[in-house]
């Protein structure tokens, strides 16, 4: 029987029966919204902020800002987020992130100074932080049957994607357009009418649940751990911008001993029965840590790929922002289908099969970017258009299958939080990998232009350079996914896990 359906029913999940609502056609495409919305405004802004900075006569460090304040509080928040959804319901945490979401597209696009588009800003990103792990909750939750639950991941997969290039895209477009003499303005005021109808038709459409140990929330611990996260998140966020200086380094350090802390302090509550933000009980396990660790790993790849092609193609080759958003359209329909039908293979070969060829697949696509670029630098920009499709491919059967074969590791009740932890992976990989791997990317290209290369042969060396250190990492994770353990092994799995309500 298939499980989409707007009716409750008992459903069997891991040998037990649970009463809940499987998610409608209708319910998924409005939590898919929501992912869309907030993954897009990660990138959207991009294009926009020249116009952004003349029209607020802003200055850079405010532009700035404006673009990594968003990214920091997204990421920061993305734990208590999932907890949240954990303890106080997932339908109701997603409604609550997505209003504020909204209430804060509506106050950037009215913003009249540099000051309240930041405030905005930074306000858009914890109403982010709110919805964007109840997306992956609602669907491990509601979704019970494995086919049907791997279909909704690649939708995921998918819509995520298109909003990483639609976001740039649209943003370039919208702007140049100037629609209503508005000029930046729509890039925000685009999510209200959004917002408006997918919080009005998501109570008849998308179940709720909640985990049955709901023991409340360690607010002492939460404003701790975003701290410790803080200190960590701004030098990767903003240290290349910066130019690394000593005091953002020295943060570093702090970062690492406040989050050893945080961690040993949440063990020690959650082995005496008292309220947690991050449950031990998910760290303890193999499955989980792993898995998480290899969502991390993979996910440095994909931020300084995306970062130093549009470098190369703007830059160097001097496209146009909405051009150079075009030129991913190769990748984003690779990862679009390739994330539809992982399913597919993963229910005829395994998991950690899929997830193996998909990483080496992207080693595969990046060393022949490197290659390209080398041996045939006369070729491009045209000529890496197969390599993305490639690079893009690999992404599709790796990172929304990560996630489901990481999700389905672990316990009902603890599904809100892992959600958040292994989304938060994903935000703090993509920092760190911006700010390591975009090293080699940096070097080079000083390298070349000091022996009297052009700005494009420049480019071309520092995203061989990139490509290289990328092709390194995908195949480190493929050897990485063979030592994870994959399937029901976490938390509340074992023993029946109790019924979401």
């Amino acid at each position: 029987m298939a499980v989409i359906s707007l009716e409750p029913r008992r459903v069997a999940v891991a040998g037990t029966a649970q009463t809940g609502s499987a998610c409608s056609r209708l319910g998924l495409g409005i939590i898919l919204t929501g992912a869309f919305v907030a993954m897009m405004d990660t990138f959207i802004v991009n294009v926009a902020a020249p116009s952004i900075q003349a029209d607020l006569q802003a200055d850079t460090a405010d532009t700035q800002f404006v673009i990594a304040g968003y990214t920091l509080t997204y990421a920061v928040w993305l734990i208590t987020g999932g907890r949240l959804g954990d303890i106080y319901g997932r339908r109701r945490m997603f409604v609550v992130g997505l209003a504020g979401f909204t209430a804060a597209s509506l106050a950037c696009g009215l913003a009249n100074s540099a000051g309240e588009l930041i405030a905005a800003r930074l306000a858009q990103g914890t109403a982010a932080a709110m919805l964007s792990p109840q997306v992956l909750a609602i669907i491990r939750t509601s979704f019970v049957d494995p086919r049907q639950r791997a279909r909704a991941f690649g939708l995921m997969g998918a819509v995520q994607a298109l909003a990483s290039v639609f976001g740039q895209i649209l943003g370039g477009a919208v702007t140049q357009a100037d629609v209503l003499g508005l000029s930046w303005r729509p890039v925000f005021l685009i999510n209200v009418p959004i917002g408006i109808t997918a919080l009005l038709l998501i109570r008849r459409a998308v179940p709720e649940s909640r985990s049955p140990r709901a023991d409340g929330i360690d607010w002492g611990g939460t404003l701790f751990g975003v701290v410790a996260l803080i200190l960590l998140l701004v030098p990767l966020i903003e240290g290349r911008q910066l130019g690394w200086p000593g005091w953002l380094v020295g943060m570093l350090p702090v970062a690492v001993a406040a989050l050893t802390v945080f961690a040993a302090v949440q063990i020690r509550r959650t082995r005496s029965g008292a309220a947690t933000v991050l449950n031990a009980e998910l760290l303890a396990g193999r499955a989980f840590t792993g898995g998480a660790t290899v969502v991390l790993l993979f996910a440095t790849t994909m931020t300084p790929l995306y970062l130093g092609y549009t470098i190369l193609l703007q830059d160097g080759y001097g496209d146009s922002p909405l051009r150079a958003g075009l030129a991913f359209a190769p990748l984003v329909t690779a990862v679009a289908v390739s994330s539809f039908i992982a399913g597919r293979f993963i229910r005829r070969v395994g998991a950690r099969t899929v997830l193996t060829a998909g990483a080496v697949l992207h080693g595969i696509g990046s060393g022949a970017v490197l290659w390209v670029c080398l041996a045939a630098p006369d070729g491009l920009p045209g000529s890496l258009l197969p390599c993305m499709a490639v690079i893009g491919t690999a992404q599709g059967l790796f990172v929304t299958p990560s996630l489901n074969a990481v999700l389905d590791g672990v316990g009902e009740g603890h599904i809100g939080s892992a959600s958040g932890i292994l989304t938060a992976m994903q935000r703090l990989g993509n920092a760190l990998g911006t700010a390591v791997l975009m090293l080699p990317f940096l070097a080079a290209y000083d390298q070349a232009r000091a022996a009297g290369a052009t700005p494009a042969r420049g480019y071309t060396e520092a995203f061989a350079a990139l490509c290289g250190a990328v092709m390194l990492v995908s195949l480190l994770t493929a050897a990485l996914v063979y030592c994870v353990p994959l399937g029901r092994s976490g938390p509340g799995h074992g023993a029946a896990p109790p019924a979401d309500r």
